[in-house]
């Protein structure tokens, strides 16, 4: 029985393939960890601010005319940061989606010079 001699150069590829398999594993990971984060960062600047407008309503009932300028500079914070968290949370799906299609272009390439081995 004649030995396949490309047998190991495509031992070779399928343990690259199974490397950038790992690798777009641990880019979902990253990127669920980093989404996560985001929006307990979100939930708790929402809890905060939700606590400075009562703060705020229970001053201006009290006829603290100041409280309605700064509960009016705490609503634009909160927009602020709100879109600030928005933007973050869209440069965290882009870039792990890129790095993402990188590795899997990368996998595809791989795939294929191994599937054009000759099978001797």
């Amino acid at each position: 029985m004649a030995k396949d001699k490309n047998a190991d150069k495509r031992l070779a590829y399928n343990r690259q393939i199974l490397d950038t398999e790992r690798e777009m594993d641990e880019i979902q990971d990253k990127k669920r960890e980093m989404t996560r984060a985001l929006e307990n960062f979100e939930n708790e600047m929402t809890r905060s601010f939700n606590r400075l407008q009562e703060l705020d309503e229970e001053m201006i009932r009290d006829g603290s005319i100041a409280a309605q300028w700064v509960q009016q500079e705490h609503q634009g914070r909160n927009s602020y940061i709100r879109n600030f968290i928005r933007n973050q949370e869209e440069d965290v799906i882009n870039t792990y989606f890129k790095m993402f299609q990188e590795i899997e272009n990368q996998k595809e390439l791989l795939q294929k010079e191994r599937d054009h081995l000759a099978w001797d």
